[in-house]
């Protein structure tokens, strides 16, 4: 008799259902857990007590989410083809073009040490076209946005490393998870190879631990992937059906991991063996 593989992570639980197509979860400054529906164009809030509640709509298609260092949310819209930052309440638009030319989508972001924005904007074109797309970054100040790092295979998942020297981006369309080793200014200096996944991973969201090292979510094998900072496997967590897509450090002690579950509309959570990094 056939037998499902199953490896569960510690302590898996569901945390809410219902939720349509959640992505993008990060850890509020206030400690609670915010994401988003990108079908539903809504951003919810789930707080200590694993409430969960809407505190608002953009209208289009949100993605990833980032605090910056203020604690003012900001949001990858893909349908609205912008980032937007919240404002008491309400969405404005603080980039939305490039050279002159409207954004693609962009899917998701994080912030630099020095303020600066980062976000993958992948063209959304389909298989088997790779989408070779660049990473773009903004000026905390002007909004003013330039390159960051070109010709990748459709960008998608972004997170700093815990000393914050590095940019961690999956390609979704190459399965790759690359790093970009960054100065006190956020420029590219260097990049390397952190793994190349088996087809069809489709590496997708991150999360980087205190030790530095990382879950990966391979929404295209059903798994979250554990590595070290040079790419070797630690684990790899696997449920049918689950298809973890997007990932987030939070808790009391920042070692509970929230995992949004895109098949079945579910957002898990579960307990990591380290705290996570914690987002500037």
């Amino acid at each position: 008799m056939n037998q499902k593989l199953e490896n569960k992570p510690k302590d898996l639980k569901i945390i809410t259902e219902g939720i349509i197509n959640p992505e993008g979860p990060v850890l509020g400054p206030d400690g609670n857990i915010y994401l988003v529906s990108a079908d539903e164009s809504t951003i919810y809030m789930i707080d200590k007590n694993d409430n969960v509640s809407s505190i608002g709509k953009t209208g289009g298609r949100p993605n990833g989410l980032a605090f910056n260092s203020n604690g003012e949310l900001f949001i990858a819209d893909a349908g609205l083809k912008s980032i937007l930052k919240m404002n008491n309440g309400k969405f404005e638009v603080f980039v939305d073009e490039y050279d002159g030319s409207r954004l693609d989508g962009p899917n998701d972001l994080c912030f630099l040490p020095n303020g600066n924005l980062l976000f993958t904007d992948p063209i959304r074109k389909p298989l088997p076209d790779p989408s070779i797309s660049p990473i773009y970054s903004a000026d905390s100040t002007t909004g003013k946005v330039k390159v960051f790092a070109n010709d990748l295979a459709y960008p998608n998942g972004i997170e700093l490393s815990n000393n914050f020297k590095n940019v961690l981006v999956s390609e979704s369309r190459a399965n790759r998870l690359v790093s970009f080793f960054i100065d006190e200014h956020g420029n590219l200096l260097d990049q390397k190879l952190i793994r190349r996944f088996r087809d069809p991973a489709q590496p997708d969201g991150l999360a980087v631990d205190s030790n530095g090292f990382i879950l990966q979510t391979l929404p295209g094998i059903r798994a979250i992937c554990y590595l070290d900072q040079n790419g070797k496997m630690l684990d790899l967590y696997h449920i049918p059906d689950w298809s973890p897509s997007n990932i987030a450090f939070g808790g009391k002690n920042l070692d509970q991991v929230f995992v949004c579950g895109g098949s079945k509309n579910v957002i898990y959570s579960f307990k990591h063996n380290v705290p996570g990094n914690k987002i500037i």
